[in-house]
């Protein structure tokens, strides 16, 4: 399985693709192929739904910088990173049916975002600065 995965990965970065499913992997961590190097510069869609994924790297933004798109539900991420305030292109973000306790303040410099799923975690409260982002 760790092959496929590299070449799937490899794949992408060759042929710049803006679009990696890495569904239903059971990925117990966030693949450090996809940080390699230059990261994948052009990827805009990363979809990692119903893996076993417990936290995300710090460097996200830094080697996904053109992330448009991050879907992450059905994990086990327990906190979001405040690197996550650095993908400035992130429109939607769906972090549902995970075991989030809290969502860093950090999430509110997503000014881009128009879409954030939180459903179905361990919230008990959001960050204020949740309520200025424009999301539906």
């Amino acid at each position: 399985m760790a092959s496929e995965l590299c070449k799937t990965i490899s794949v992408a970065r060759l042929e710049k693709h803006k679009n990696l499913f890495l569904n239903y992997r059971n990925l117990h961590h966030f693949p450090l192929e996809l940080l390699k190097d230059e990261g994948l510069q052009y990827l805009e869609r990363l979809y990692m739904k119903r893996n076993s994924l417990t936290t995300l790297p710090e460097n996200l933004a830094q080697k996904l910088p053109n992330l448009v798109e991050l879907y992450l539900h059905s994990n086990n991420i327990v906190v979001v990173p405040e690197a996550i305030g650095s993908l400035v292109k992130l429109q939607c973000l769906d972090l549902s049916d995970n075991a989030l306790e809290i969502v860093c303040p950090e999430i509110g410099r997503l000014r881009a975002l128009r879409h954030l799923r939180l459903a179905n975690n361990q919230l008990q409260f959001l960050p204020p600065a949740v309520c200025l982002l424009s999301i539906i």
